[in-house]
């Protein structure tokens, strides 16, 4: 018996294989024709290019699993059932469940290897790939695109305020500072002309300074000073205008996020979907290899897999559409986020275990 599920795991990997590099190879291939204009205009080196496009090979094999997985499975259990393996398999008094052991085992591994993947791997790669083709390839921060204007943030009890950072001289202008002491009470305001980053090392250095002191009881106190030393974790790349959306964070990434946004008195209610999806959605893999199995037989066993391919890309679109829609509701507030990130999942294996109910029937 074991000899049938080496040779099903043997078959299904290898179709598995051959359909991720293709789906890997189409994407890139789109996205080189897409991107071809705008790297011919920049004039960057053909190394660039290369590291730019290799960063992108993880993303893609990682985004590709799920229709690689459907694809693969229903040519390895159509093309069994089609040549009447699979018949010969049920006659010997085999339950389609125990055949298709393989299938589930390979689809469970491969979620949790996507898992892996999009806690460590992932996100990097996304990060760099953007770095490269933002900052190495195009150079948006010497053209001033990383600009921003009027925003803030805060650490610990300091709040910090810039009118705007200029990413061509790495420069916060009108920069405020407040240190808020006990009971929110200000103990202290420091106001700057600029803010200027110096190096690595040394940070920034801030001038045109001038200094308010508010002691209790006392008078304010003013204190202006040429230049002074702006003592923050922050350097120039974490003020580029450059949005970094839940999809592009690990789970680890995006909980820390939160955590900091939770710290700034920023509401974080729309975040908890995405990062729920984070471990709900690996999981596609798996269901996807259990909900096309009937459909691989069926459409075999009718001369035809026409029919269950469109069958597949029908069920990956509408798993999908699902995803997307549940996570929106998550994200509005109108349902909880847990069930958000994994409606889909459910809804897709509750009909994959009945359709796999229906398919132990007699052909």
């Amino acid at each position: 018996m074991k000899t049938i599920h080496r040779y099903i795991t043997r078959e299904l990997l290898r179709n598995f294989l051959l359909c991720s590099m293709g789906f890997c190879f189409l994407f890139l291939m789109l996205d080189i024709f897409d991107r071809l204009d705008n790297l011919a205009q920049e004039d960057a080196s053909m190394g660039l290019v290369l590291k730019y496009f290799l960063f992108k090979v993880p993303p893609y094999f990682n985004m590709t699993l799920p229709v690689a997985m459907l694809v693969s499975t229903m040519l390895t259990i159509g093309l069994l059932s089609k040549n009447s393996e699979i018949t010969a398999m049920r006659a010997s008094g085999l339950k389609i469940s125990w055949i298709a052991r393989p299938v589930l085992v390979i689809g469970l591994i491969l979620s949790l290897f996507s898992m892996l993947l999009a806690e460590t791997v992932v996100p990097y790669c996304v990060r760099r790939e953007k770095e490269i083709y933002n900052i190495d390839i195009r150079e948006k921060h010497k053209t001033g695109s990383y600009s921003q204007n009027d925003f803030w943030w805060r650490s610990g009890h300091e709040f910090y305020s810039v009118a705007m950072f200029d990413s061509r001289d790495d420069t916060l202008h009108g920069l405020s500072k407040l240190e808020i002491g006990p009971g929110f009470r200000i103990n202290r305001r420091t106001d700057a002309t600029r803010a200027t980053w110096v190096k690595e090392g040394l940070g920034w250095t801030m001038f045109g300074v001038t200094q308010y002191l508010f002691p209790r009881n006392r008078q304010i106190e003013i204190n202006k000073m040429k230049s002074l030393a702006l003592p923050i974790a922050e350097t120039p790349p974490d003020f580029y205008a450059a949005e970094t959306p839940p999809a592009s964070m690990s789970f680890m990434e995006l909980r820390r996020f939160i955590a900091r946004q939770i710290a700034n008195g920023v509401s974080t209610a729309g975040y908890y979907s995405d990062l729920y999806a984070k471990i709900s959605f690996p999981f596609v893999v798996f269901v996807s290899s259990l909900l096309v199995l009937p459909f691989s037989l069926r459409s075999a066993r009718s001369g035809s897999m026409s029919v269950g391919f469109v069958a597949g890309i029908v069920i990956g679109f509408s798993y999908y559409a699902v995803h997307s829609f549940s996570l929106a509701l998550g994200r509005a507030e109108m349902c909880p986020a847990w069930l958000a990130a994994w409606l889909a999942n459910i809804i897709m294996l509750s009909i994959g275990v009945v359709l796999n109910l229906g398919a132990e029937s007699p052909e």
